[in-house]
């Protein structure tokens, strides 16, 4: 009786999901849309930033006066929920947008760790999932057919700062890799010592620490003891702080520093000051990319607008790739001409585009197949893109100056 009792349960869930998310879309005058996102916990910040991108472009379309479905426009709501950085607070908050908030739509979370749980969640019911700042590919290798990634994945991220290695004169000939033991940075770890050696670099060191480590003085240590030419670090934005802090105070100074995320996040910036200078960091947008498309003319247009909305604040690649995730998700429900999952998972893998944030073409995995990243250097304060070439605001700065 125990079984049977849940069995009702489950299905009773499962229709109300269709009865108030996107089943019932034809009878909606508004798109609902939810996002479970970090707004406290180790991802607060970025969690903050990706926010404020799905935000940009929910303003942008209501402004507009909605998403054409057809033949009329429909005004879109989000519904945010803090997951406090955890996994399965964010997937017992995606069943929740499904089942009781009616969504029909979900903009996913930051990480890949927690996108690896609320992914199964979206795709139990059938619910599009947009996973902007989930690109470990171990998620989109389950076979899995409702989430979509606008972003490059963890494996191919780092490609364009070794292709800048070999530009360099006098190539480095050794290279060190440490970040958190969490899924992105240990996949953005594994293929970045594959390819480093693939390239002819000797890997004298490499290491995890434990997510959300309060004392990196053993790995500082360990670093400057193998004096590597180059440190690829794999972490976020919090833990790379400090690990640069404990680098610079044991005054270790390999001749280049480059890392997993984009070096010219505020926080980042302005935690460090002059100890950011001629660091590295590999990014999966920058406001020099020229790509124009529907929505958002192009990367200059993003820019401006998303300072006026947001009181001269400056965006970021985590918020661009919010808005460029959402975007995808606009053209799609056009192209259907319907916010039915199934018509807008078909439209979804028939997109072929231009976006301010980059090319857009779907596999039927739910990556995009036309992203790459870019290579942007802290010189004088700011980022600025340094490879490739074609997008290359200055020279790059190599060997690197050592720690003030």
């Amino acid at each position: 009786m125990m079984h049977r009792r849940t069995l009702v349960k489950s299905v009773a869930a499962l229709g109300l999901a269709t009865l108030f998310g996107a089943g019932t879309a034809a009878a909606q005058d508004k798109i609902k849309i939810g996002a479970a996102v970090s707004l406290t916990g180790n991802f607060a910040r970025e969690g903050h930033l990706l926010k404020n991108g799905y935000a940009y472009w929910e303003k942008l379309v209501n402004d507009a006066g909605g998403i054409k479905v057809g033949d009329k426009k429909m005004p879109v709501e989000v519904i945010y929920y803090d997951d406090e950085s955890k996994p399965q607070t964010s997937a017992r908050l995606t069943e929740k947008l499904i089942t009781e908030d009616g969504v029909g739509f979900i903009l996913g979370p930051y990480s890949s760790g927690i996108a690896t749980a609320t992914a199964a969640i979206s795709e139990k019911y059938k619910v599009i999932t947009m996973t902007p700042m989930a690109t470990a590919d171990s998620l989109y290798q389950r076979g899995y057919k409702y989430i979509f990634c606008p972003a490059p994945l963890a494996s191919t991220t780092l490609d364009p700062m070794l292709a800048l290695l070999k530009t360099v004169k006098d190539p480095p000939k050794t290279i060190a890799i440490a970040g958190p033991d969490d899924l992105f940075p240990n996949v953005f770890a594994g293929a970045a010592q594959k390819k480093a050696e693939a390239e002819g670099l000797k890997v004298v060191y490499s290491t995890k620490y434990p997510k959300g480590s309060a004392d990196l003085s053993s790995v500082a240590t360990a670093l400057k003891e193998s004096n590597p030419d180059v440190l690829i670090l794999t972490g976020y934005v919090q833990d790379s702080i400090l690990l640069i802090k404990t680098l610079q105070t044991l005054k270790v100074n390999p001749k280049l520093i480059g890392f997993a995320f984009a070096v010219g996040i505020p926080d980042f910036l302005n935690a460090l000051g002059p100890a950011a200078e001629d660091l590295f960091g590999v990014q999966i947008w920058d406001p020099a990319l020229t790509y124009k498309g529907p929505v958002v003319a192009d990367s200059a247009a993003y820019v401006e607008g998303f300072k006026k909305q947001f009181g001269g604040e400056v965006p970021t690649y985590i918020t661009a790739a919010g808005t460029a995730g959402a975007l995808s998700l606009q053209l799609a429900i056009e192209k259907a001409g319907s916010i039915d999952p199934v018509k807008v998972r078909e439209a979804m893998l028939q997109l072929d585009t231009d976006t301010f944030f980059g090319p857009v073409k779907y596999n039927d995995a739910g990556v995009d197949v036309k992203a790459s990243a870019v290579v942007a250097q802290v010189q004088g304060g700011k980022a600025v893109p340094v490879y490739p070439p074609a997008i290359a605001a200055a020279p790059v700065v190599y060997p690197r100056k050592p720690f003030p």
